[in-house]
C-alpha cells in the first residue's frame, strides 16, 4: 500500500507532439534531423503516436488545414505522411496505406534516422 501511495505522488510525463506551422516550418527543419508528421484533425484516429519517443531527432506535427502551402510544396497527397528532413532536405518519406494508416513502424522510422546520423560519420 505504501508503494502505491508513493507511485501516485510521482509526476506523470506525457509526451505530446509539438506542432509546426507554415511560418515556423523552415526554421524548425533547417538544422539537424527533423521528423514531420503531416496530419489532420479529422484523421486524428490514425495519428502517429510514437514520434515523440524517437531518438536523435526533433519531431513535429503539421496540420495540413493550416499548412496547406507546405503540404502542396512537398506533394503530400495522403495522411498521415511522415517525412524525415536532414538540414532542411527531405531524406525519407513514409506514406499511409489506403486506410489512411501509417504502415511504417517506430523501428523502421528509427532505423532511417539512425542511417542518416551514421552517414555523417562516414
Amino acid at each position: 500500500m505504501n508503494r502505491l501511495l508513493i507511485l501516485s505522488l510521482l509526476p506523470l510525463t506525457i509526451a505530446a507532439q509539438e506542432f509546426v506551422s507554415s511560418s515556423s516550418f523552415e526554421s524548425k527543419t533547417a538544422k539537424g534531423t527533423v521528423v514531420i508528421e503531416f496530419w489532420a484533425e479529422w484523421n486524428a484516429g490514425n495519428q502517429v503516436d510514437f514520434l515523440p519517443s524517437l531518438k536523435d531527432c526533433e519531431s513535429y506535427r503539421l496540420c495540413i488545414v493550416k499548412g496547406a502551402d507546405i503540404q502542396k510544396k512537398y506533394k503530400v497527397t495522403a495522411i498521415p505522411t511522415v517525412i524525415i528532413f536532414d538540414n532542411g532536405v527531405e531524406q525519407k518519406r513514409f506514406n499511409p496505406n489506403i486506410m489512411m494508416q501509417l504502415t511504417a513502424t517506430k523501428k523502421k522510422v528509427q532505423k532511417s534516422i539512425d542511417n542518416i546520423t551514421f552517414s555523417k560519420f562516414q
